[in-house]
């Protein structure tokens, strides 16, 4: 299940993370970037219209610019499939509880959130092939650490989300870590990375990319611990289950957008790498 936090586009030098009154950097909230590859769509006012929910509060998958809009990768690739199959996309910021609600009630077509597989919403609703190879992963800066295995972890101090599935996960204490320190948001637990407060940081794959995405003066080094083929490496769009021909249409429009390079765009803009080769090698394993 995704996290239910904001975790925001940033805009800082490296500069920002320096000493200084903790507090007030750790509570200060990152400026959102402008959305400057507005989507339009060529479509003729003819087009059929799809209903797409979503809750846009999980950055980069979907949020809000500073301008109000709802903007992300999901929402950007479900654009760009509209387009690839003739439908125009109309999305609807719903609450989180209301996303389910009105696909059920057929208020929606389909949702596109940062949902993962389940067996559970597999039986309730057409879900899509996987969008995004993102699996929970493990960042940190210093290259010598050379991270290749949990057990590897021994006294490094490990940052993640409070109440989050990683916290739940090494708070168990099947690994032995130096200590397990619990922030507010991704970009919080980075900041305390950058400022060596701790080691490394857990965190889902595309949120950690896309916040550190903004940083280039850091040299993130990257340990997906979770295979792309588990449940939440396996980002889905959910569809009315009275729409299979809607199914098989953002399928069809996934994988022409692999094929002319639309996908290894928005991967590269959103994610700072494309992500064409993981996401075929992930539909591989799953078939």
């Amino acid at each position: 299940m995704k996290q239910l936090y904001r975790a925001l586009p940033i805009l800082l030098s490296v500069g920002l993370f320096g000493c200084g009154n903790s507090a007030t950097q750790e509570n200060a909230s990152a400026p959102v970037k402008e959305n400057t590859d507005s989507f339009v769509s060529n479509l003729p006012d003819t087009a059929p219209v799809i209903k797409v929910g979503t809750e846009a509060n999980y950055a980069p998958y979907e949020f809000k610019d500073e301008y109000g809009n709802v903007t992300g990768f999901d929402i950007e690739l479900m654009q760009y499939i509209g387009e690839n199959q003739g439908f125009k996309v109309e999305v609807y910021n719903d609450p989180w509880e209301g996303l389910f609600d009105n696909l059920d009630n057929k208020s929606r077509d389909m949702v596109a959130a940062g949902l993962t597989y389940s067996s559970e919403r597999a039986s309730k609703y057409l879900l899509s092939d996987a969008y995004a190879p993102l699996p929970t992963s493990l960042v940190y800066l210093d290259e010598s650490l050379n991270i290749k295995s949990l057990d590897d972890l021994g006294t490094l101090r490990v940052g993640v989300l409070t109440s989050s599935e990683p916290y739940e996960y090494f708070a168990q204490g099947k690994y032995k870590l130096g200590s397990l320190e619990q922030y507010p948001t991704t970009f919080a637990a980075v900041e305390a990375m950058a400022q060596d407060k701790v080691d490394a940081v857990v965190d889902d794959s595309g949120v950690l990319r896309y916040t550190l995405n903004d940083l280039p003066s850091l040299q993130p080094q990257y340990f997906d611990y979770e295979s792309i083929r588990a449940d939440g490496a396996r980002k889905v769009f959910l569809v009315d289950k009275a729409q299979p021909d809607l199914l098989k249409k953002v399928n069809t429009g996934l994988k022409g957008l692999k094929e002319d390079g639309t996908y290894a765009k928005l991967t590269t803009k959103w994610f700072g790498t494309d992500l064409t080769k993981a996401s075929l090698q992930q539909q591989e394993m799953l078939q």
